[in-house]
């Protein structure tokens, strides 16, 4: 059995979330199913394999809060390693070696880039020679980590700037497609017209839970009015997806089903009917999404391959001209960590591709800072590799995303996801204390919505700073913000652009800032 064992101070109190959902992963970044525990002051990870892999967990950070960090490849041992330490190291080695990757392609760094980084060595040397004393050790290590990852942002904004301005040396605006996904609510026309500054494309929903009803009326009615809408408006139109197995999307239903076959019959006509109700008023289509995740119906992989097909092939032959792409959920893959009956999203989405069922891109869904049904808390340089290594299948993606505002709960999200920023560990009082401004000018402020677009914690990642970066990338062709508004009953908590109480959050102002800067 391959076992990492880590030495930690005070592990007691830290949010028990934080080391249940750390896993390990080898080269691929895949990560293993393990066994994770707390005896005393270690920290231990079980698994079935013996290889070298690094460790990724949630640690906190003084300037974002949680944040998943990595130690480097660490090989197993009888004697533990000290976890701080190694996290250290690996975010050192991390950040490091991505300026000097970009360095080597033109990328001009900041002198603060430096100046943190040569800070955060000189704190990282102090931690390795008090490593036998952890008292000691902790602080030195985290301080390191501090600086480092405050040099990743000036680093990030460096990338961002710089390859937006080579982009627009070509496009004098670029043709990437920016938008939102509205869901068939009452609620949504109250605020639409906010929408228009900040956005070229609607992405309508249109998922089986979200179309039930005795008649067409019932089902369609709000669908066909937001089509109209977005027509009027000369708004490029996504659907879908068709098919949607996350947790909080599968129709009561659908459970009924004794047999696979008669499951696959009723989810390929719902896709048929939607899609010649549909046909010629649509650009693209999402045939299916949530299905590399575990799933709740019992599927196995091959079944679902075989759905995901069913479903792709309805969609072609009912609408041969349009577009097709399927949607990968939590690209980053951590669920693997916890349970070992889902797919690797690069191995399914490279199945479906050499599949040749004539898709046009692929989609990636980033619930980021969100767990369970999301993806953990990164940073800005996290989020650009991820783009560069899904370019490995030669597709353009569609990247859909949310983040939260704020830690709050809320009543109304039906996928019960918890914001991670919200996690407890033993410096978050002393640190929530001083003040939660950023002084930076692109970090959305809004004071004229009350308390609700106010942080209540430190918060990675804010949904413009991931906007940006993927503008930067080429071979990312549409963003889509997943959740417009957190009126009535919606998916998670506080991510909508449009607040509880109705009032529009500062990111839609920055979206409409962007656009006008960079968007058709």
């Amino acid at each position: 059995m391959g076992q990492l064992r880590f030495r930690v101070r005070s592990a007691e109190s830290y949010d028990p979330n934080i080391w249940q959902t750390a896993y390990v992963s080898g080269l691929e970044g895949i990560p293993w199913s393990s066994r994770n525990r707390i005896e005393s002051d270690l920290f231990i990870i079980d698994r079935t394999v013996n290889e070298s892999g690094k460790l990724s967990i949630v640690w906190p950070t003084e300037e974002y809060g949680p944040l998943l960090l990595s130690t480097a490849s660490l090989r197993c041992q009888e004697a533990p390693y000290v976890l701080i330490l190694e996290l250290a190291r690996g975010t050192i080695h991390r950040i490091r070696g991505r300026a000097l990757d970009w360095q080597r392609i033109g990328l001009k760094l900041p002198d603060v880039f430096h100046q943190s980084m040569e800070q955060a060595l000189e704190a990282f040397v102090e931690a390795v020679l008090a490593s036998n004393d952890l008292h000691r050790c902790t602080p030195l290590a985290q301080r390191a980590i501090d600086l480092t990852i405050a040099a990743a942002k000036p680093l990030g904004r460096a990338f961002i700037s710089q390859s937006l301005q080579a982009r627009h040396q070509s496009e004098k605006q670029l043709s990437t497609l920016l938008g939102v996904k509205l869901t068939p609510t009452p609620e949504w026309s109250l605020d639409a017209a906010s929408l228009l500054p900040a956005i070229n494309t609607v992405h309508l929903s249109m998922e089986q839970w979200q179309l039930e009803g005795d008649s067409p009326q019932d089902r369609y009615g709000v669908l066909d009015q937001q089509l109209a809408w977005a027509r009027d408006h000369s708004l490029r139109v996504f659907a879908g997806p068709l098919l949607n197995l996350q947790p909080h999307a599968i129709p009561r239903w659908l459970y009924l089903f004794n047999d696979f076959e008669s499951l696959y019959d009723a989810t390929c006509k719902h896709a048929t009917q939607v899609v010649e109700r549909y046909r010629g008023q649509v650009h693209l289509w999402t045939a299916a999404a949530g299905l590399n995740t575990p799933n709740t119906l019992g599927l196995t992989d091959e079944q679902i391959l075989h759905l995901s097909v069913g479903v792709i092939q309805s969609v072609r032959r009912s609408d041969p001209k349009t577009p097709v792409i399927v949607t990968i959920d939590s690209p980053w893959a951590e669920y693997l960590g916890q349970k070992s009956d889902g797919i690797s999203p690069l191995h399914f989405a490279d199945a479906l591709v050499r599949a040749d069922l004539g898709l046009s891109g692929l989609g990636l869904e980033l619930n980021l800072n969100y767990w369970p049904f999301g993806s953990l808390p990164r940073d800005l340089i996290d989020l650009s590799d991820l783009i560069d290594h899904w370019n490995i299948l030669g597709l353009p993606l569609l990247v859909q995303l949310c983040t939260p505002c704020n830690a709050r709960p809320s009543a109304r999200a039906i996928s019960k996801a918890s914001v991670v920023s919200g996690w407890q560990y033993p410096e978050s009082n002393a640190w929530e204390k001083r003040s939660m401004k950023d002084s930076d000018s692109d970090r959305p402020k809004n004071p004229s919505n009350g308390n609700d677009d106010a942080p209540c914690c430190r918060l990675p990642l804010n949904g413009l700073e991931a906007i940006q970066m993927l503008l930067a990338k080429t071979n990312v062709h549409g963003i889509i913000w997943n959740q417009f508004s957190d009126r009535g009953e919606h998916v998670y908590p506080n991510a909508g652009l449009i607040d509880s109480q109705g009032c529009r959050r500062s990111l839609l102002d920055g979206l409409a800032r962007l656009r006008q800067l960079h968007v058709h």
